[in-house]
């Protein structure tokens, strides 16, 4: 018997073949195909347009899975065994994407946004403790800049990094029930963001002369090299980061967006999670499959190899890089990514890349905040068509 398994996700398939292998081991009698191409979100597309559906999927949670979900072609796991060890929060993001309780997806691992920093420049401006708090922060920034040391490296060239940070002050300044209303129609980004579009423009103050012109690899190359102390990204970055300078002294922490400490929580998604198609012929060995991947030994292997966190109770990713961090998504003191929720076509890199030109070309920071979520509303608007 063959089982196909298709991944959305190309980065992780190394350790899916070694997981696939142990599998195959224990049961000879099923062969699993992975699939993972690079044009991913094509591919499913076409086999939707074809009505056949790999067995097992491992998805993020964003728009590909709800293309499946919306398309009726994956099985309920909510009564399945294997999703009592899921955080109740990663569910959550799952079944907020779309109407019902039913989950149609398996969280399995997560990513987590926060403040990576160099440790060893923190020391040289004599900061011992990292910020807990929004003041906290800009003082901490106001220190480094004031000891000739570049606060944030930005790498706005690559358009997707400014989400990175505008994702964390949104989804800790404005209720997660917001885009509800946004997308009825009932509310806007103008007269609701204007505080997080504030908070983001603020940093432009503490970064390198060129935020705008810095790509992402750029950025990395720099940073590695000790040239600024802190990047606003996700734990992804950090192997990036220790691959070009193993020396680097590097450390993260959770991004403190309000001065009420018990505000703050960390920006997190699922990274990854199974689903399973309701058509299948392999039933059995799909759960099978599925059931194998969530042991905890298994899900630790591949937090590890991946430098992940994960969905499940009990595993963590023990990596010092990050210990900063790690706590706060043990006890599930997270929140999902805005963007998650916006329409599809609805491009707000592209705002907030301009917001960073208005910026440096001086425009008032009143100008700017309205002018950019007018921007956003109007582009919101031509996106959020109903299906």
């Amino acid at each position: 018997m063959t089982l196909q398994f298709f991944s959305t996700k190309t980065e992780n398939a190394s350790t899916y073949k070694q997981l696939i292998k142990k599998f195959e081991k224990q049961n000879p009698n099923i062969t699993v195909k992975l699939s993972s191409p690079s044009n991913a979100a094509t591919v499913l597309k076409t086999d939707l347009a074809k009505n056949s559906i790999p067995d097992v999927m491992g998805v993020g949670g964003d728009a590909n899975f709800l293309q499946l979900e919306k398309a009726h072609v994956l099985k309920n796991l909510s009564g399945e065994s294997y999703t009592k060890n899921v955080q109740p929060a990663y569910k959550k993001m799952i079944t907020s994407l779309y109407s019902g309780n039913k989950l149609y997806a398996v969280p399995y691992a997560t990513n987590a946004s926060g403040v990576i920093y160099n440790k060893s420049l923190f020391a040289k401006a004599g900061i011992s403790e990292t910020p807990t708090t929004w003041n906290e922060f800009i003082n901490d920034c106001k220190i480094l800049k004031a000891k000739g040391i570049t606060p944030i490296e930005f790498t706005f060239k690559d358009s997707w990094t400014t989400l990175a940070i505008f994702n964390q002050l949104s989804s800790n300044m404005i209720s997660s029930t917001w885009i509800n209303k946004r997308l009825d129609n009932k509310s806007t980004f103008l007269k609701t963001h204007k505080q997080v579009m504030a908070k983001y423009i603020d940093l432009f103050n503490y970064g390198q002369a060129d935020y705008n012109g810095t790509s992402y690899n750029d950025g990395n190359a720099a940073f590695a090299k000790g040239k600024a102390a802190m990047m606003i990204n996700g734990n992804f970055v950090i192997p990036e980061i220790t691959g070009l300078n193993k020396k680097v002294n590097l450390g993260m922490f959770m991004f403190p967006v309000n001065n009420n400490k018990s505000q703050n929580k960390v920006t997190s998604g699922v990274d990854v999670a199974f689903a399973i198609s309701n058509k299948t012929k392999h039933a059995q060995a799909a759960e099978k499959f599925v059931k194998f991947l969530m042991e905890e030994k298994n899900a630790k292997e591949y937090a590890k190899q991946q430098f992940a966190f994960s969905a499940i109770k009990g595993v963590s990713q023990d990596s010092s890089l990050v210990s900063g961090i790690s706590p706060e998504l043990t006890k599930g003191n997270v929140t999902n990514y805005p963007d998650h929720y916006y329409p599809s076509s609805f491009d707000m890199t592209k705002i907030l890349t301009q917001t960073g030109v208005n910026a440096k070309s001086g425009m008032s920071e009143t100008k700017n905040i309205n002018q950019s979520l007018k921007n956003a509303d109007k582009a919101f608007n031509s996106a959020n068509v109903k299906e």
